[in-house]
Parts: C-alpha cells; structure tokens; sequence
C-alpha cells in the first residue's frame, strides 16, 4: 500500500495543478493568520507547493518556515519563495529547524497519519509550540476510517472528542472549529501550559 508520502511525491505536479487552482481554505488560514501578531513565526507541516496557504501566511505578515516530504514540491515551494527556510522530512522525522515558533498550521496531513501517528504528532506540536503559541489543522469531526477520493489512500479520524482530549493531554485547548467552502474541519488550539507527557 502506497503512503502519503510516496504519493505526493510520484503525483506531485498533478497534484500541484490542481492545488494551485483551489483556493479551498485560504479564508480560513487567512483569519486565523491575522489573528496572530505581525511577524510571529510559524512553521507549515506539509506545505506541498505553497499555494493557496503559504502565501496566505506570507500575505499576512508572519515569518515562515516550511516542511514537507515530497522534494518535487517542495523544489517548486524553493522557486516560489526563495526566502522561506525548507526541509524535506516527515512530521515526525523534522527536527523543526532545531527551535520553536508562535504557530504551527498543517492543513490535509493528519488523517493520512495512523492513530498512533495522529497522538505523536500532536505531541512534537506541543514540544515546538511556544507558551500561548496557536495551532491550525484539519481534521474531520466524525471518527471512522476511509479511502481519500482524491488519493484513494486510506484516511484516519480520532474525531472531535478524542482530538480534544489529545491536545489538553499535551497542554493546548481547542479554542474554536472552523468549516471551509470543501467541507473541511479545522481545530484551532493554543497552547497553555507544558505537555502532561
């Protein structure tokens, strides 16, 4: 069975095509990128090649730092934003530029992650999360699994509840949800105390 990874990287320019045209999401990241100071430092798990987000973040203000696995992509992302500090790694591979940032946003990673790989990430966000730092990502409301129609990979959701519990397990605490023009959900969490771990 063929992983995220290895997906986005034999798909990457048809992937990019498509992405490219969509601006599925941008209003949501856009408010939630305005609502943190000028200049905070965010880094972007999975950013692919960077539009519509990083350049919603990028229009915003903030100083970006950008990861994905894919190297197609991400040599794209380079072209695009040549200023912006990459590396080519997994969410839990990252060693997150060996420092912490005042956001963290990942938009259609997590449910290609296991259940036991959903709890870890959720963990090294909280570790590379400053006090009161802010954490953007989507996940479905709904528990289940299923097959992604665009990918035809299998999907993970932990739902509503569990995310929840997660996050306050690792110090942050859901502040609201958000819903886009795709039907996508996003939990937006802050980080208010060191992780229980």
């Amino acid at each position: 069975m063929m992983d995220a990874a290895r997906f986005y990287e034999t798909q990457a320019l048809t992937y990019l095509e498509d992405r490219d045209r969509s601006r599925v999401g941008a209003e949501v990241v856009q408010g939630w990128a305005r609502s943190l100071p000028f200049g905070a430092s965010v880094v972007e798990i999975a950013c692919g090649g960077g539009y519509p987000i990083t350049q919603v973040l990028v229009d915003s203000g903030l100083a970006v730092w950008a990861i994905d696995t894919s190297p197609t992509l991400l040599r794209q992302f380079r072209l695009r934003f040549p200023t912006i500090s990459t590396q080519c790694a997994t969410a839990l591979d990252s060693d997150y530029f060996g420092r912490t940032f005042e956001a963290v946003i990942s938009i259609g990673l997590v449910s290609f992650l296991r259940e036991d790989e959903q709890l870890a990430f959720i963990h090294r966000v909280s570790e590379i999360l400053k006090p009161r730092g802010h954490f953007l990502f989507t996940a479905p409301v709904e528990t289940g699994i299923w097959q992604d129609v665009a990918t035809g990979l299998d999907c993970w959701s932990l739902g509503r509840i569990a995310y929840t519990r997660a996050l306050e397990r690792n110090g942050l605490r859901v502040i609201r949800t958000h819903v886009d023009e795709g039907e996508n959900n996003y939990y937006e969490a802050e980080k208010i105390g060191e992780a229980a771990w």
